[in-house]
C-alpha cells in the first residue's frame, strides 16, 4: 500500500502524480475511510522522493477533502459518499465518454440563426466605448458592491483610501497593445460569414473552441465547442438557464451568499430556496429538504465564506442531481487565481450523469470593459439550447468574440492571469502582514491563497456594521461578513439549517471580506495603519 512507480508518471511533477495516485486509491476505495496514511518522511523515503513533494501531494489531497489532518496524530482518509460512477478528468473512461458525446452533437442538425447581425462600423464604435466605460460590477459575479441594502455602509466626506468592495486591477494590468494588435487582425482576416456565425445564439465557433481548450488545459473538462454558450455577463446567462431549465423550479442559493444571485431568480419569476453551510460546502439535508430542484453553489471557492467543497460533500451534491429531475449549476468564478497548489478540480468533469452546468466569466481576469461570460452545457442540454433557444441573437459583440479567442489562442490570456495571479498573491502577502504588524493577535485570517478574498476576523466588542462605519469614515471601504446571508423573506422560499458558516453576526469575532486585487504592495501598510486608528 501507498507504493507508487514514481518513474511511470509521464510528464507530470512528481508532487502531481502521487497527488492522483492517493487521490484515486482513496476515490475507489482501495484506502478506506479513516485509514492512517504514511508520515511524510516515511513515504518520501519510502518513494526515494524529497519531502517537500509529500507535503505538497498532501497540502492538496487536504484542500480537496480527500485526507484530513489531525494535530500531533498524522493524516487520515475522509469517508466519501458512495457514487454510482466517478470519473476522474483525463481518464481513459472520460476520454471516451466526451467522444462519444461529440459524435452524437455532430449529427444534431443546429443551424446557426445570424439574425440581427451588427455592420462592421457599428461594432468598431462598440470597442471604442467598451474601453472608456466600466459598467457596475452589479454584472459580474461575484461582487461585492451589489450588496443587499442592509451591507451598505455609511456614505463618508473622507477620501476614499482603498475600496475593498472593487477591483480595477485586470483593467489595468490587461495587455492593450496585445489586445489591439488582436483586434486589428480580426478586422482584417475574419469574413463576413463568420461575423455572422458569431451572431449565432452559442456565440462565435472560433470562441467556443478557444474556452474549451482553455477548460481541457486548465480544468482538466473534456467539453466539445458545441456545449459553450457565449453570453455579455453572467446576468445573461443567467436569464438563459431560467429559461433552459424552466420557472417552474425551485432554485436553491447559498446562504451566505452572492445577494444578487436571489433578485436576479426572482426577476426571473422563479422560487428561491437559501441554505446553509458547514465547512464542507452547502448542507445537502438541507438542500433535500428545500424542494429545490436546482442548486447555484460555488464549491471550489465559495463566496463570501471561501468554503471549498470537499471531496465527500461533492460526491453527495452529485447523487443529489441524479435524484429526479434536478441539475448542479458550478460557478467557477475565480478558479483561475487559486495562489497555492493545482485548481480544485470542477464537478463538471467528474460528473457521470451529465447533471452540472458550469458557469464562468471573464470579469475577474479581464475586467468590467469586457462583458463576456460563457456557459459549458451538459450534450443534452446544449441540444435542448438549440431547439429551444437557438432563435436568439448572440449578446456579444462578433467582433469582441473573435478578438478574444485569437487572444486566447496566441498565449496572451494565459500569460495575463498568471501576472494578476502572481501579483495578487504578493499584494495579499503584503497586506496581511501589515494587519498582522497593526492588530496583534486580535487579527486572524482564513481562505488565504485560495482566490481573490479572504476572510479577516477581528475580535473587538464592537459590532460588524458599527466597525465598517467607522473604517468608511476613515476612507476604507469593507464588507461585513454578516451582510451577506440571505433571509426566507426575500424570496418566500425555505431557507436551509442554521449552520456555523452562516451564523455571522454583530457580535464578536467580526468578520470581513478583503479582495487582494484592491489595492498595491506600497499602499499595504499605509492602510493597515489607517484601519488599526479607525478601530482603536
Amino acid at each position: 500500500m501507498f507504493f507508487y512507480d514514481m518513474e511511470s508518471r509521464g510528464d507530470l511533477a512528481l508532487y502531481e502524480y502521487l497527488y492522483r495516485s492517493i487521490r484515486h486509491d482513496i476515490a475507489h476505495g482501495k484506502v478506506e475511510p479513516g485509514q492512517k496514511l504514511p508520515s511524510k518522511r516515511a513515504l518520501a523515503k519510502q518513494l526515494g522522493v524529497s519531502l517537500i513533494t509529500i507535503e505538497a501531494a498532501y497540502d492538496q489531497l487536504v484542500a480537496e477533502g480527500y485526507i484530513r489532518s489531525r494535530e500531533r496524530c498524522g493524516y487520515y482518509a475522509c469517508d466519501l459518499a458512495p457514487a454510482a460512477k466517478i470519473e476522474e478528468p483525463g481518464s481513459a473512461q472520460h476520454r471516451t465518454k466526451a467522444a462519444n458525446a461529440a459524435a452524437r452533437r455532430e449529427r444534431d442538425n443546429h443551424a446557426a440563426n445570424p439574425n440581427n447581425l451588427q455592420l462592421l462600423s457599428q461594432e468598431k464604435g462598440h470597442l471604442e466605448d467598451s474601453i472608456g466605460h466600466r459598467p457596475s460590477d452589479a454584472d459580474f459575479a461575484p461582487s461585492l458592491t451589489g450588496l443587499a441594502p442592509h451591507a451598505q455602509n455609511t456614505p463618508s466626506d473622507a477620501p476614499l483610501l482603498v475600496d475593498f468592495t472593487h477591483s480595477t486591477l485586470a483593467t489595468t494590468m490587461l495587455p492593450y497593445s496585445a489586445w489591439a494588435k488582436a483586434v486589428r487582425r480580426t478586422l482584417s482576416d475574419e469574413s463576413a460569414a463568420s461575423l455572422a456565425e458569431a451572431a449565432s445564439a452559442a456565440g462565435s465557433p472560433e470562441l467556443r473552441s478557444a474556452i474549451a481548450d482553455h477548460l481541457r488545459q486548465y480544468r482538466g473538462m473534456d467539453v466539445s465547442p458545441d456545449q459553450v454558450v457565449i453570453g455579455a455577463g453572467s446576468q445573461t446567462l443567467y436569464q438563459l438557464l431560467v429559461q433552459l431549465l424552466g420557472r417552474t423550479r425551485r432554485y436553491a442559493v447559498e446562504n451566505p451568499g452572492y445577494p444578487l444571485l436571489t433578485r436576479m431568480y426572482e426577476q426571473q419569476d422563479a422560487q428561491v430556496a437559501h441554505i446553509g453551510l458547514d465547512d464542507s460546502g452547502i448542507n445537502v439535508a438541507a438542500l433535500e429538504a428545500s424542494g429545490a430542484s436546482v442548486a447555484h453553489i460555488m464549491p471550489s471557492h465559495q463566496f463570501p465564506t471561501g468554503i471549498v467543497t470537499t471531496a465527500a460533500r461533492r460526491r453527495e451534491l452529485l447523487n443529489w442531481a441524479r435524484e429526479g429531475d434536478r441539475y448542479l449549476i458550478e460557478d467557477d468564478y475565480d478558479s483561475e487565481f487559486r495562489m497555492a497548489g493545482r485548481p480544485i478540480p470542477s464537478l463538471f468533469g467528474i460528473d457521470a450523469a451529465e447533471r452540472v452546468l458550469y458557469l464562468n466569466s471573464f470579469a475577474k481576469s479581464l475586467g468590467a470593459a469586457f462583458r463576456m461570460a460563457y456557459l459549458v452545457l451538459p450534450p443534452q442540454l446544449a441540444q435542448r439550447f438549440r431547439k429551444q433557444l437557438g432563435f436568439y441573437a448572440n449578446t456579444v459583440s462578433p467582433l469582441d468574440q473573435l478578438a478574444l479567442a485569437r487572444f486566447i489562442e496566441q498565449g496572451h490570456y494565459d500569460r495575463h492571469v498568471n501576472r494578476l495571479r502572481t501579483h495578487a498573491r504578493k499584494t495579499q502577502d503584503a497586506l496581511v502582514n501589515a494587519l498582522h504588524e497593526a492588530f496583534g493577535d486580535r487579527i486572524a485570517f482564513a481562505g488565504l491563497n485560495d482566490g481573490l478574498h479572504f476572510i479577516m476576523q477581528l475580535e473587538s466588542e464592537r459590532g460588524e456594521r458599527e466597525l465598517a462605519t467607522a473604517a468608511e469614515a476613515a476612507g476604507i471601504r469593507i464588507a461585513p461578513l454578516s451582510s451577506f446571508a440571505g433571509t426566507a423573506s426575500l424570496s418566500g422560499a425555505p431557507t436551509g439549517t442554521k449552520s456555523q458558516a452562516n451564523t455571522a453576526s454583530e457580535s464578536s469575532p467580526a468578520r470581513f471580506i478583503l479582495r487582494s486585487d484592491s489595492i498595491s504592495i506600497e499602499e499595504a501598510p499605509a492602510v493597515a495603519t489607517a484601519l488599526a486608528n479607525a478601530w482603536t
